[in-house]
């Protein structure tokens, strides 16, 4: 038995139990790995210590991969909900274009699929319960104040990609996916559907009636069915949510309509950049391309300009 200071019968002082961190949500702006010239904005203290412990399991599994002789790619794909998409079905997206890539590629090579690894699907919440356990945090009271975004996973992703113990090249990877329209086509229509709406249709119906979640985010509350509706008809926007949902997924889910993918792309064409200078010779502004990181969209190669090509940023600052 102890007493209220903390001291035993016998005299002795207690230790007692560790109090769980919950400190408030600052940010900062900085490169993720210095010196590369990509800039986010990120969560500091207990969400930077998270995703430091993230980012450490994801490079294991990465060097574990190599390690077995494997090919290592990088599928960048569409994850957080918007523009009428679901975080939820871009998670099972990726998961088919991930078995997708194995099946053609074969078993030389191992795809790191980000959305294994991120807080929006099953196992990346798994996996930062765990950090935050053994770093006791307080991860529900850190998620009240506020909850990570873009700029905390590209941190992290760039991290992942560009650091290799050397020069900072991206030299554990040797490919990037960029998933495309094709990819999501085969997604909805692997079941059988004839068009693409077929399959998003019989998607939806199917989610809506077993995926607790998914029915949460697409139910409308005020519906009576089957009598007189107000003027503000509440099924109007129920219909509308729907439409949304079609016309993502038949026309727009791709790395095209990723912030994130966004990013990667500026990644992949600055390793690529660096490569090239380090056999540039004097006065020339570009050096051999033989020892670029190869790249893929929507199942082809990407061609010559395009890999050289700038995009918009997505989280970058």
């Amino acid at each position: 038995m102890t007493h209220a200071d903390g001291v035993g019968e016998n005299g002795e002082r207690m230790s007692k139990p560790p109090q769980k961190s919950t400190e408030t949500a600052e940010t900062e702006i900085g490169q993720p790995v210095p010196g590369f010239p990509l800039s986010f904005e990120w969560l500091t203290g207990d969400w930077k210590r998270i995703f430091d412990a993230q980012t450490a399991l994801i490079k294991d599994d990465v060097e574990r991969a190599r390690a077995e002789g494997r090919l290592v790619a990088y599928l960048s794909c569409p994850i957080s909900s918007r523009g009428g998409g679901w975080s939820g079905t871009n998670v099972d997206i990726a998961r088919h274009a991930e078995r997708a890539l194995l099946e053609r590629w074969g078993e030389a090579f191992w795809v790191l699929n980000p959305a294994q690894y991120q807080l929006e699907s099953k196992a990346g919440t798994g996996l930062i319960v765990r950090h935050a356990e053994r770093l006791n945090i307080d991860l529900p009271a850190l998620l009240k104040k506020k909850a990570p975004g873009g700029g905390d996973y590209l941190r992290m992703w760039t991290r992942v990609l560009v650091e290799d113990g050397a020069g900072n090249l991206g030299r554990n990877f040797d490919a990037f996916y960029f998933l495309g329209p094709r990819d999501v086509f085969s997604f909805f229509t692997e079941g059988g559907a004839p068009t693409m709406t077929a399959g998003i249709e019989s998607y939806f119906a199917r989610k809506f009636a077993t995926d607790a979640s998914f029915r949460d985010t697409f139910s409308t509350p005020g519906i009576t069915w089957g009598v007189p509706q107000p003027a503000s008809d509440p099924r109007t926007g129920w219909s509308e949510r729907r439409k949304h949902f079609l016309r993502f997924y038949a026309l727009r889910a791709s790395a095209n309509y990723s912030l994130g993918s966004h990013d990667e792309w500026a990644i992949l064409r600055l390793i690529n950049q660096r490569r090239r200078q380090l056999t540039a010779g004097p006065g020339s502004l570009d050096g051999d391309v033989g020892d670029q990181i190869a790249a893929f969209f929507d199942g082809n190669q990407i061609d010559p300009a395009a890999s050289e090509a700038p995009l918009s940023r997505g989280y970058a600052v």
